[in-house]
């Protein structure tokens, strides 16, 4: 007898087991059989032929006469499969209820994916992190740095270069600070090659491997940055990180590489 694979698909998804579907679709094109036959012209095993129409009967897709031998009867199959139709979207409409619960509950308390580095001694150490890790590149956008953080990556961008690392920087010349003028691009420039100066805004962004960002704020009053008040905010989020990479590199080709 040939199968059509489809069918057999769709009875296998409706609960019957591969055996159980060859014997259903075989009832259902020789009408009321006995098991031998069936075994025939399933292929089924004899000894697994009266075990499979067994549970055809007791899960309601044949019947069984009295007789001796027993023949089976299939049961009407667009009753059948209407009941298991019915069945299945039950069940699937119960499960996306309380999965669809779940999931928004979950959304309400998920934690966020930005934390507040407060502190030019925790903003040094989260700078040192993102630098330590990085594998491919780490972006520097911006022109608010902390003492502490540049005397940091006096030994993290050559480190990171050595393992084979792009440090880029977009920066000013230098910052008035409420510490006193501080030299931004001259002692970059010492650490990596590749720093452009323009005029940024008294923020910074750092931005490694495209896969985490942190951004860099300060209270500024007439040009002067209070780095005593200095807070960062620190994302490992891909999509924001590519996002804020696509605008620095488009600041990167239109400024000129070097220094005045």
């Amino acid at each position: 007898m040939h199968f059509e694979e489809n069918t057999l698909e769709v009875l296998r998804a409706l609960g019957l087991t591969h055996y159980g579907a060859r014997a259903y679709y075989a009832l259902t094109a020789l009408g009321p059989s006995g098991a031998a036959a069936l075994a025939e012209e399933t292929g089924i095993p004899r000894s697994k032929i009266y075990e499979v129409l067994g549970r055809l009967v007791r899960e309601g897709w044949a019947t069984a006469t009295d007789t001796r031998p027993l023949r089976y009867r299939p049961r009407d199959p667009r009753e059948v499969l209407a009941a298991r139709r019915e069945s299945i979207t039950a069940k699937v409409d119960g499960a996306s209820r309380e999965l669809s619960g779940m999931f928004d509950r979950a959304v309400e308390r998920e934690p966020p994916n930005a934390w507040m580095v407060r502190g030019e001694e925790n903003i040094v150490a989260r700078v040192s992190d993102l630098m330590r890790r990085a594998r491919e590149e780490v972006l520097f956008l911006g022109a608010l740095y902390l003492p502490g953080e540049l005397d940091a990556l006096d030994r993290l961008v050559p480190e990171a270069r050595k393992r084979g690392v792009k440090v880029r920087a977009l920066v000013r010349e230098g910052i008035a600070t409420d510490r006193g003028e501080i030299i931004l691009a001259r002692r970059l420039a010492g650490l990596t090659p590749e720093v452009k100066v323009m005029y940024t805004p008294v923020i910074k962004f750092v931005i490694a491997d495209q896969r985490e960002i942190m951004i860099m704020f300060s209270l500024v009053t007439g040009e002067v940055a209070d780095l005593t008040n200095a807070l960062a905010i620190w994302m490992p989020r891909t999509e924001v990180a590519a996002l804020m990479r696509s605008n620095f590199m488009l600041m990167w080709n239109s400024e000129r590489l070097g220094l005045e």
